[in-house]
Formats: C-alpha cells, structure tokens, sequence
C-alpha cells in the first residue's frame, strides 16, 4: 500500500541532541547529580500509562523523591532550572537538520500528512526555539499531556485515529530503538531510524539518508 503520511518523533530526530547534552552539562554542571537522576527516571518511563498528565507528573517526582518536601524540590528545580535551560539551549546551540523544513513542506504539497509525536512537554516552546512552526504539522501528540509514553498502545490507537490513517500507510521517523522503533512496530507503521554516528543499515541511517528515503515516497 502506497504511504500517505509520516509520523516524525522531535528530539535527537529533527535535530542532533549532542550538542544540547553538552549544553545541559555545562550549565548544570553543579546539578549535574540531579540532572542524570532526572532524565533516567525519565528513560525509566518508557511505555508506561498511568491515564493522564496529572498521573504521570506525580509518578515521575514520586520515583524521583520520597518525602512530599523532596518532591516540591524536585518540581521547582524542573520548572524553574531544567525546562528554561533546555530551551535555552535548543536556541542557542541546537539547529534543524539541513533541509527539515524544505522537506516537510515538500512533503505536505505531494499530498501526505504528518504527523509528531513526542513523549516530553513544551511542545510548541521547543519548536519555537529551534525555529519550526507546529503549523507544519497536520497531528501533533504530546504523549506526556496525556499520561503515556511510547510505545505504549494507548498512544499508538491516538496517533493512528490521529492521521487518520492505517499503520500500512504510515511512515514512522524516530532516533530511538526501546521507543520509537517498538512503537512503529506496534503500529504496523514501516520504521526509518536516524543514527548520528556509527554504522548504517537499512533500517539506522543518517539524516540525508532518511530524507533521501523520505523524498523518494513523492517522486
């Protein structure tokens, strides 16, 4: 069946992360303790659903803290420190792989939807910040707002009846395997994985590659 829409996840998928991981340890040097504890709890959430943001919220701060003291910490340092550094960041360090936006555009005029389905908040701020519209997007799931994270299947059914259309239809473009290539599998969806470094396959490429790959559908 001919494709007719592609899923893209954002970080490390749209942009190169590792400049934006250097940035987050430099000016968090002092927090670094914090800040590795922070994002493997995170990474500890994979598939997880707990049915909503409000759920995964406490979730996350209970597995980062014990006392509810802790955990108001915690929660002011993401607020207050992690989430403006982080965008900070992604406007003063990280950049759009070459041709993102070009592509996307081509892609909408041949008449395909698209989709982008992260698993963290501040969505539109984080677009913002590296330059790109939500606009260009005809279906966009923050997994986290709504209390999952990939693959889990809650969020797969969403992102399906979201593009309205079949997983056979659908191209899913990710930069992690426990996450976005599970949850393209879940899917049905045909997976394309970006890989910054180390060796290619048909499956893990770079970004010129998957773009390659992305402008054949059209042609």
């Amino acid at each position: 069946m001919a494709v007719r829409g592609v899923v893209f996840d954002l970080d490390g998928t749209l942009y190169d992360k590792r400049p934006l991981e250097w940035f987050m340890v430099r000016q968090l040097l002092f927090d670094l303790p914090r800040l590795l504890r922070y994002t493997g709890v995170r990474s500890g959430l994979a598939g997880a659903d707990h049915g909503s943001g409000e759920a995964i919220a406490r979730v996350t701060l209970e597995r980062l803290a014990d006392s509810p003291d802790a955990q108001r910490r915690w929660q002011r340092w993401i607020r207050e420190r992690y989430e403006p550094t982080l965008i900070r960041g992604l406007r003063e360090v990280s950049r759009l792989h070459a041709g993102v936006a070009e592509l996307l555009a081509e892609l909408r005029a041949a008449g395909l939807r698209l989709g982008l389905v992260s698993d963290y908040r501040g969505v539109p701020e984080r677009l913002a910040a590296l330059g790109l519209g939500g606009g260009c997007f005809d279906f966009v799931l923050v997994t986290e707002e709504v209390g999952a994270m990939k693959p889990a299947r809650r969020m797969v059914l969403a992102t399906l009846a979201g593009m309205q259309l079949g997983g056979e239809e659908l191209v899913m473009v990710g930069d992690r395997d426990f996450t976005d290539q599970r949850f393209a599998e879940a899917a049905g969806m045909r997976f394309l994985g970006v890989r910054s470094k180390g060796p290619a396959d048909a499956t893990w490429m770079r970004w010129d590659a998957v773009q390659a790959q992305l402008r054949a559908l059209i042609r």
